[in-house]
């Protein structure tokens, strides 16, 4: 039966009226008004219109506090009701609307007394409206939470994707695959889910792959937590934090190894996590062809797996990644929802290849063929493109050493004009080290260059400029390809050699998703596979084109776990049992291995778990991590607080004697030695990982060449040297001089072994994973009732953080904050933090009371500037920094 025509009368009024929904706040108020199907239509007054309209914004009554004082909360939610309020916009809307005949006015006139119904023209006039743009998202939490996630980053609206999600899943209390392309708003949603959770006083977790990707979460979304009275922490060795902060944290951000520790060691926050958001979950198919001495513990995806499932034991949990195959078997591992966009818009896509006659471009569908009269392949691609000078380019290359030459080639070839105040705000200070040195000079040019070898505070600043289009051609190796969208107009690949990391079809989307989906959408873009040199992983370029441009899409495969996680992990179930058998052991830990991706997918693979275990136990056994009890078996009080510092239980035991056999006084030079004997530190370039007797047994594999000892045993000197001058207070651009040269001219047994460099990057990170592991070292002397040497290991840990002698890290002058020309913050440089302690400040207090005197005329901030032995100007900030300190301080224990 056809649907029944609607009165002439009624569309004449529609048509009529329209004019009175285009004031500001007149759908709101009608979608305010408007009852939920079924339920009676309600009278409302101003105060519940305000108040409604407030919480479609996002703004929801604040609660009081028990003193009485005002929340930032109060703050807000009160500015928005002023806002909304004042002027008389929302009066003069609601008026049009009863002139109109959507509303019905009840009542005075006079402002607080009448109260308003929806009239059934304004239900219909609503209902017009939502058939012709959807639905409006008044009904809908999770509209509610975007609204003020879109309002925070200044976006007018959701991308139709997002939009879709959130109408198609409605609820986020599942666990949700979120599969959709780079640049296409997967992080929002996600935040999305983030904020609903604690709105509900649910703890949330973030994990990523990368520092990065943490850098990004923190910046676009810590400053909206902080308003909204939400805390944040890191745990991915930027920031010292305590047991105490992760514990009181609303959001912990992490990367994978750091959080599977601390689950792993039962720390009491991990038991509150309720959400978790997994990005980068391709991360979890293993890119290791086969398992051997040199890549053992090397491979993350096994970590990743046991850490989802640890997790989702008692978290929801919600993962972010583009495509990969067999989607179906992920979601029934994890009993989720998928979520895809049904529509996936594709660049532009070539293959290059170096001909006797030229440079032969050829696109990927067959259609297009051009040959170029060209030497060089870049500038082929170039002229190609079209319009270089309007046009964005990213270079994907397979080593630190092409990244910085292809930068080098194209700011010589192809400069580009650009604000000369960028370099310096990029690299700042480090202009003096090595690596980012060259990078300010390719700058100047318009020209960057993206690796590890840089230190994360350059990285993170240059990726913030190449995002907003100020740096236009970049030439990475594949770490940038780690989930941040850039607009690039091109992204070319050189493959070679050396390009392992392109293995699949999967990875290459990662890599081409760095257009960004909404840029393509926008503008376009191009992708051009660069074939110079047959390689392990692909032969010919035939093969190469077949594999990552039309091949379905691999199912993921994550690598075996590895002996040392195995060993953690029989160590954490016998935590959490106390006493147990060696049948209720074998059976906790086996049944948890079952329970991974990999387990799951892959019965044969128990059964070398399996063996793995049984080898591990026996071992462990052997060397007193079990002790008798009148219930069956325990772990030895050494070893469960070996356990609970966070310390890898194989380099633990083998290490043992070593660690227990530690003085109070122990040197410099002894402490270097055991911490870099930690697995943490040894997978910080340059690789120093040789794994030990029980780990080659457990994994069924051989001894490592002759060879391999010695390239380990010459990379493991160059750290501790770089170490020990580090904390003796030598600057970093010295430090790494001294390593490098050392590193050309090592030799043992009378061969030079010429082994490879050492970067700022590099060293950075071995720098700060070095101080956590002397922290843990710490905890672990204080549980076995070691106080001093624990309060050593503490005060070494410190040591590393700052590269400083103990004198100087004794005191809390290291603390002082400053902030450069471009507002950055940074501590006070450890020379002058020398300077300061050889002239009598033994603290930030020495600096503020030392020349107070109410008898002298001048000022003691200037008396400090004339004898500090530093520049007057710069000590006068540095007097500042210790007020600000000390306030700060004052503050915080007011609040206490």
């Amino acid at each position: 039966m056809p649907a029944e025509k609607p009165e002439i009368d009624d569309l004449k009024g529609l048509r009529a009226n329209l004019r009175s929904l285009g004031n500001r706040y007149a759908i709101e108020i009608l979608q305010v008004l408007n009852p939920e199907a079924g339920d009676i239509i309600p009278e409302m007054g101003w105060e519940e219109i305000v108040e409604g309209l407030l919480s479609n914004m996002g703004y929801n009554i604040p609660k009081s506090r028990p003193d009485g004082e005002r929340s930032d909360e109060m703050v807000n939610y009160d500015n928005a009701r002023k806002k909304l309020t004042t002027g008389g916009t929302l009066y003069e809307s609601m008026n049009k609307l009863v002139k109109a005949g959507y509303v019905q006015a009840l009542g005075d006139k006079r402002k607080k007394q009448r109260r308003f119904m929806v009239t059934h023209e304004g239900r219909l006039a609503l209902s017009a409206i939502e058939e012709m743009i959807g639905p409006i998202s008044k009904d809908n939490e999770l509209f509610k939470i975007a609204k003020v996630l879109l309002r925070h980053k200044n976006y007018t609206k959701l991308l139709p994707t997002q939009e879709n999600f959130l109408r198609e899943i409605g609820s986020l209390d599942e666990n949700i695959i979120i599969q959709m392309p780079p640049g296409s708003g997967k992080t929002v949603l996600a935040m999305v889910a983030v904020l609903m959770n604690l709105q509900k006083n649910r703890k949330c977790l973030y994990i990523s792959p990368y520092l990065s990707l943490n850098t990004q979460v923190i910046n676009e979304y810590g400053e909206l937590f902080k308003d909204l009275g939400y805390s944040v922490v890191r745990l991915d060795g930027t920031q010292k934090i305590t047991v105490d902060d992760l514990v009181n944290a609303d959001i912990v951000v992490g990367v994978y190894e750091a959080v599977l520790s601390d689950v792993l060691q039962a720390e009491e926050w991990v038991s509150k996590i309720r959400l978790t958001i997994v990005d980068e979950l391709t991360e979890l198919d293993s890119s290791i062809q086969e398992v051997t001495a040199s890549n053992l513990g090397t491979d993350r995806s096994s970590r990743l797996d046991l850490l989802i499932t640890l997790l989702k034991r008692r978290s929801r949990i919600i993962t972010l990644s583009s495509r990969f195959g067999d989607t179906d078997s992920i979601a029934q591992w994890l009993d989720a929802k998928v979520f895809r966009p049904s529509v996936r818009l594709s660049p532009d896509e070539f293959i290059v290849t170096k001909e006797d006659d030229g440079v032969l471009i050829a696109s990927s569908d067959g259609t297009q063929k051009t040959l170029l009269q060209k030497e060089y392949v870049l500038e082929s691609i170039i002229e190609h493109l079209g319009d270089y000078e309007r046009k964005s380019i990213l270079v994907v290359v397979s080593s630190r050493y092409q990244a910085i030459f292809f930068a080098g080639v194209i700011s010589r070839h192809w400069p580009r004009s650009i604000d000369q105040s960028l370099p310096e705000y990029v690299v700042g200070k480090d202009k003096t080290l090595p690596v980012a040195g060259q990078l300010y000079e390719f700058l100047k040019q318009g020209v960057a260059f993206h690796h590890s070898g840089l230190r994360s505070e350059v990285r993170r600043r240059l990726e913030e400029k190449v995002k907003i289009g100020k740096v236009r051609s970049v030439v990475s190796t594949t770490g940038i390809t780690a989930g941040i969208s850039f607009p690039f107009d091109c992204i070319v690949i050189l493959f070679d050699r050396a390009m392992g990391f392109l293995s699949a079809r999967s990875r290459y989307l990662q890599i081409a998703g760095r257009i960004g989906e909404y840029h393509l959408a926008k503008y376009g873009g191009s992708v051009y596979l660069v074939f110079e040199q047959p390689s392990k992983t692909f032969q010919t370029v035939e093969e190469l084109e077949e594999t990552l441009l039309h091949k379905p899409l691999k199912p993921i495969r994550p690598g075996g776990i590895h002996p040392s996680v195995m060993a953690n992990l029989i160590v954490r179930e016998a935590m959490y049992l106390k006493h147990f058998s060696w049948e209720i052991l074998e059976d906790a830990v086996m049944g948890l291995v079952s329970e991974t991706y990999r387990g799951v997918q892959h019965g044969d693979y128990l059964e070398y778990m399996k063996y793995m275990y049984k080898s591990l136990l026996g071992w462990m056994n052997k060397k007193g991590v079990f002790v008798s009890s009148v219930k069956g078996y325990r772990l030895s009080e050494n070893t469960l607080a070996a356990a609970r510092s966070g310390l890898g239980i194989i380099r633990y035991l083998e290490k043992q004697d070593e660690i227990d056999a530690l003085d109070n006084d122990a040197s410099d030079t002894q402490m270097i030695d055991l911490v870099l004997s930690f697995d943490e530190a040894q997978i910080v370039r340059p690789r120093t990982s040789y794994p030990t007797e029980i780990e080659l047994e457990a994994a069924g594999l051989e001894k490592p060449d002759a060879w391999f000892d010695v390239l380990t045993l010459g990379r493991m000197r160059i750290k501790g040297a770089a170490l020990e001058r580090w904390i003796n207070e030598s600057d970093m651009p010295d430090v790494l001089a001294f390593a490098n040269e050392e590193g050309r001219n090592m030799t043992i047994n009378n061969e030079n072994i010429g082994t490879v460099g050492i970067e700022e990057g590099d060293l950075d990170s071995l720098i700060n994973i070095c101080s956590e592991i002397a922290m843990k070292l710490s905890n672990y002397y204080q549980l076995i009732k070691r106080k001093r040497l624990s309060k050593r290991m503490e005060l070494f840990s410190e040591q590393l953080r700052y590269g400083a002698r103990s004198d100087i890290v004794s005191t809390d002058i290291l603390e002082l904050e400053l902030f450069d020309k471009n507002g950055y913050q940074y501590t006070l440089p450890k020379q002058d933090a020398r300077a300061l302690y050889d002239k009598g400040y033994r603290s930030i207090s020495d600096i503020l009371k030392k020349y107070v005197d109410p008898e002298k005329k001048t000022l003691a901030r200037d008396r400090f500037a004339e004898n500090s032995g530093l520049d007057p100007i710069y000590a006068k900030e540095i007097y500042k920094a210790a007020l600000a300190y000390v306030r700060a301080r004052m503050s915080s224990d007011e609040e206490d």
